[in-house]
């Protein structure tokens, strides 16, 4: 291992701490999606909101601002995702161009590393992670299209009340049968607002890549500021996620 090491110019403080970013990245994943406190991020608040909005949609007659507020969300996504494909070509530019990179690398007092292996090396962590990044914004994107699309096939609300009226006047079973009508409404809107928050996690998920990016990029300087820089991203994120101002607030209007 330590020839292995040497050979890259990489050292045992390189090995930990690229094992630490993966490990506070997986585990912030985790804590926000999987464990028991997932309950007190922001993003789990604001899924009720979007249980809300699509019980409201599906009672709503015409349901032109749900699909406009759906499209304002969907470019969001897509702005993301065009940022990831050109940030991976840069990167990918930058593997070309590793002779100069090293060479400039080498003029700055604080720099640790400067062989091309671990310059190429990082470059393809750092590409990676905006190449994740882009397949959860595609995927997100994807997602809120098929939503939109629910959105239009929504039950219409005039077209239910003419329904439940003509059924009173015919039949003496009215009284369940439009029951039912709503029930299934309520169903339909309860299963788009889950939907909706599947979508809302993949993108979630792919703008906290481009946080630990910013940390991995740190990893060109020098493997002690990498460390710090991994902290500092989790830090962030784990105030974002459970000690923010709008999650009080949200909290606040939940009591």
């Amino acid at each position: 291992m330590d020839i292995l090491l040497q050979s890259s110019g990489f050292t045992w403080l390189d090995l930990g701490a690229v094992l630490f970013f993966f490990a506070s990245w997986v585990l912030h994943y985790w804590i926000v999606n999987h464990s028991s406190w997932h309950r007190k991020t922001i993003s789990y608040r604001m899924s009720r909101y979007r249980q809300l909005w699509m019980a409201n949609m599906v009672l709503r007659d015409p349901k032109m601002p749900d699909v406009l507020i759906q499209n304002t969300l969907q470019y969001g996504v897509l702005f993301f995702a065009s940022t990831s494909i050109l940030l991976v070509g840069a990167l990918s530019a930058g593997l070309g161009a590793s002779d100069q990179a090293v060479e400039l690398l080498a003029d700055l007092p604080f720099v640790t590393n400067t062989s091309r292996t671990a310059w190429e090396i990082k470059v393809l962590l750092v590409m990676f992670i905006f190449t994740f990044a882009f397949f959860k914004f595609a995927w997100s994107y994807r997602l809120f299209s098929y939503v939109l699309l629910m959105i239009g096939a929504a039950p219409d609300k005039s077209v239910e009340i003419a329904r439940n009226e003509s059924t009173l006047h015919n039949t003496s079973a009215s009284e369940p049968e439009a029951t039912s009508e709503m029930s299934k409404a309520e169903r339909y809107a309860v299963g788009v607002g889950q939907l909706h928050s599947l979508g809302a996690k993949h993108f979630t998920t792919g703008v906290n890549a481009y946080f630990f990016a910013m940390a991995a990029a740190v990893w060109f300087l020098d493997p002690r500021l990498f460390f710090g820089a991994t902290v500092w991203v989790s830090v962030v994120l784990y105030r974002r996620a459970f000690r923010s101002n709008f999650g009080k607030i949200l909290a606040s209007l939940e009591q």
